[in-house]
């Protein structure tokens, strides 16, 4: 079982760096975007604050003041471009993981390690079990980090986004790792299982 259990982890493990892949080199081929954004971003707030510092006075508070706005108003929009390049991530995650399990039963993960989803009739998942297999394991974590990104973006911390993400995933694994079928939540809840091809 413990072989199992790795196999499955490792065949998402696989799946996550072919993701990461094109994710890298879109943030690769953004980054000319990215500091003309910045740079019209810090430009703007260099006018709009030095006059504010200069028709102060020099005031040493709205010095600091105008700083702090500017770190910040920088900050926002570098975590915003870093937060739409994790969004493309995970919906490319989500787009490649039901695709090929609804085409082909596999990723190129599970091809790899010796895995493939069936139904119980032994045919492939189909685009609607799939889907649902899909949006279990990697919609619903990724619909709660885009809601706690925008309670950051909003200026809010309060949202335990980490813990909520952490827990779904465990508790989906719980499913895995003790139940004697070993199946984990999206394959219950999809109606189909994970069996070995080696």
């Amino acid at each position: 079982m413990a072989g199992y259990v790795v196999r499955r982890f490792g065949a998402r493990t696989v799946d996550g760096f072919v993701v990461a892949l094109p994710t890298v080199v879109l943030g690769w081929a953004a980054l000319p975007f990215m500091e003309v954004v910045v740079g019209n971003r810090v430009r703007a707030l260099a006018r709009r604050e030095g006059a504010e510092i200069v028709s102060s006075g020099l005031d040493g508070q709205v010095v600091r003041e105008s700083l702090g706005d500017s770190v910040t108003a920088i900050g926002e929009t570098v975590g915003t471009i870093a937060v739409g390049l994790m969004v493309f991530a995970l919906a490319l995650w989500l787009l490649y993981d039901w695709l090929a399990h609804a085409l082909f039963g596999r990723t190129l993960g599970k091809a790899a390690l010796g895995l493939r989803v069936e139904r119980f009739d032994g045919t492939r998942p189909g685009i609607v079990r799939a889907l649902i297999r899909s949006g279990v394991i990697i919609g619903v974590p990724t619909a709660v980090l885009v809601v706690a990104w925008m309670y950051a973006l909003a200026g809010r911390s309060d949202y335990p986004m980490a813990l909520d993400v952490a827990q779904w995933v465990v508790f989906g694994g719980m499913f895995l790792v003790l139940l004697p079928t070993h199946r984990a939540l999206h394959d219950w809840m999809s109606f189909t299982r994970v069996y070995s091809t080696r």
